[in-house]
């Protein structure tokens, strides 16, 4: 779940009952020596953590946001840009030279869903055209589980979530993904349905994942280092490749 929505939705399970596409040829691999990494939605607590991780694991990393005075981290390899990921000729500018771009954006819930969601569908257009403009094709972003109904889905998620509060969240989600599955052949995309996230160390545990909606007989949370742990790992691999995974612990 986006770094926005965690607080609400752990505190709800906590509380409540609780084809292929054409893909370019180029090799997936994101090697820390010399790779950069842009990051999106990099003042929240999940683009925070990232960072962090990122530099732990040798990457050079731009952290991009509309207020990057929210960001006190200082490193060597690390430089925060201010910018509207909106204004794709801005954003193309500060993505040229990157060799992904990682995105944590996420979007506030509303009670029944009185508030419409655009920042996954709008953003997605706005950034793959500034991805396309400064020639660079690796995109991960983290979104939810059950951006659309499958059978079997918990129903913490069913029963309560999706209807009182995240319903226009996630379908804002599965609207950013079929984008990307359908008008984006040139982005190598994969998009990571975490569940709700928690605040705290990694587990040090290893994150299952497979492509789907959800996972069954792992936790319904899991702490935000070890989802951008594994998003990482994606740059590392091309079993990932332009898919949508689920992922738990």
């Amino acid at each position: 779940m986006p770094s926005r929505l965690v607080t609400r939705h752990v505190y709800a399970i906590k509380h409540c009952c609780l084809a292929k596409p054409l893909v370019r040829e180029s090799s997936s691999h994101v090697s820390t020596e010399g790779g950069r990494l842009s990051i999106l939605g990099a003042t929240g607590p999940s683009g925070l953590e990232l960072i962090q991780e990122a530099l732990l694991q040798g990457y050079v990393v731009q952290a991009l946001a509309r207020s990057p005075d929210k960001i006190a981290l200082a490193n060597d390899k690390l430089t925060v840009e201010r910018v509207n990921i909106f204004k794709p000729d801005d954003l193309a500018k500060r993505l040229r030279g990157s060799s992904a771009v990682l995105s944590c954006l996420g979007a506030r819930a509303s009670l029944f869903s009185h508030q419409p969601c655009t920042l996954y569908s709008h953003s997605m257009k706005t950034v793959a055209a500034a991805m396309t403009a400064a020639g660079v094709h690796r995109f991960v972003c983290v979104d939810s589980w059950c951006t659309k109904y499958t059978p079997g889905s918990p129903k913490v998620i069913e029963w309560f979530s999706r209807p009182l509060f995240l319903g226009n969240v996630l379908s804002d989600m599965a609207a950013m993904e079929d984008y990307a599955r359908h008008h984006c052949s040139n982005i190598n995309y994969t998009f990571v349905r975490a569940p709700g996230l928690s605040t705290g160390p990694s587990t040090g545990k290893r994150v299952k994942a497979t492509k789907g909606q959800y996972i069954k007989g792992v936790a319904l949370s899991m702490p935000r280092r070890d989802v951008v742990k594994f998003m990482l790992s994606t740059l590392e691999t091309q079993e990932w490749d332009r898919k949508c995974v689920a992922i738990g612990i």
